[in-house]
């Protein structure tokens, strides 16, 4: 069964240039979803007589190359903009910008990856990365 993908306006996509978002992707040869954080880096719109699809320019934050890739909205099941921790911040998603698209308006009912407090994630979901 295939999860519901979102739809995204030109305005929306470009809110997230500059971002780092946690994105849910999947594909229909795959029984699960992905979750990545990422980047955002630039936008692609389609275009008249423009060949492939919308997508975000991105750079996973686990790369260690840092060369951008692209992520197809048609690959987007859910997508969350992360805030800037500040001295009192604890770093959690800002927003969920989740579109649904099942009849009865339920979300996805994807859970958040279960990498919490692991060697990279601490139970309390900080990086240790400091952000100004």
């Amino acid at each position: 069964m295939r999860k519901p993908r979102i739809q995204l306006d030109t305005a929306t996509a470009l809110s997230f240039v500059g971002q780092t978002a946690l994105v849910e992707t999947a594909w229909d040869a795959e029984p699960e979803s992905f979750w990545q954080c990422i980047q955002i880096i630039g936008v692609m719109l389609p275009a008249p007589d423009m060949q492939g699809a919308p997508c975000f320019l991105g750079v996973e934050l686990s790369s260690s190359t840092r060369n951008p890739n692209e992520f197809y909205f048609d690959d987007i099941c859910s997508i969350r903009a992360m805030r800037h921790r500040d001295r009192q911040g604890s770093g959690n998603v800002l927003d969920r910008m989740t579109l649904t698209h099942s009849a009865d308006g339920s979300g996805s009912g994807a859970a958040l990856p279960a990498r919490r407090n692991s060697s990279t994630v601490p139970a309390n979901g900080s990086t240790g990365a400091a952000h100004p």
